[in-house]
């Protein structure tokens, strides 16, 4: 069974220029999401990359017509998008954690944080992507997350030169 790969970027917040010329190298990239603030930007990478996308609106995109949240089924995994405002992802990952179980997903991509984390709870995995422009907890350059969807989800975080 091949495995499809998937770029995952979030909280670019108006700047994309780093991120769209760090995705040059994701050639092999079957798919792109991007987790919210700003859509327009999320738009902008889609253009720039050709790949088939799934964008949804976060915290900061306040007249957006764009899902708040989305349930993809891809390689026969089902994979929730959303920003994690409002499951508190700053304060921890138990109500994102149950939320993703209610959808009966097998992992989760959010955003919010600005904070690249990877982690298994039982079989959910979940990724945040971190910020290719703003990064925080830390982390001095920006991120973006592959996630690879095969007979078992995986992830990998990847700095921004």
């Amino acid at each position: 069974m091949s495995s499809i790969k998937l770029i995952v970027v979030a909280d670019t917040h108006h700047v994309t220029q780093p991120i769209i010329q760090a995705l040059k190298n994701e050639r092999d990239a079957g798919g792109f999401v991007f987790l919210g603030d700003h859509v327009e930007d999320g738009e902008k990478i889609k253009d720039s990359l050709r790949l088939p996308s799934y964008i949804i609106g976060g915290n900061g995109d306040w007249s957006t017509y764009y899902k708040r949240e989305m349930v993809l089924n891809l390689g026969g995994k089902r994979i929730l998008l959303i920003h994690g405002h409002k499951q508190g992802v700053k304060n921890g990952l138990q109500r994102l954690y149950y939320h993703a179980l209610e959808n009966r997903a097998d992992a989760v991509l959010f955003g919010h944080t600005h904070i690249p984390e990877m982690k298994r709870e039982g079989d959910l995995f979940m990724m945040n992507p971190g910020s290719p422009s703003f990064p925080r907890g830390g982390h001095t350059q920006g991120t973006y997350g592959i996630l690879h969807i095969g007979e078992k989800i995986t992830g990998e975080i990847k700095r921004i030169r």
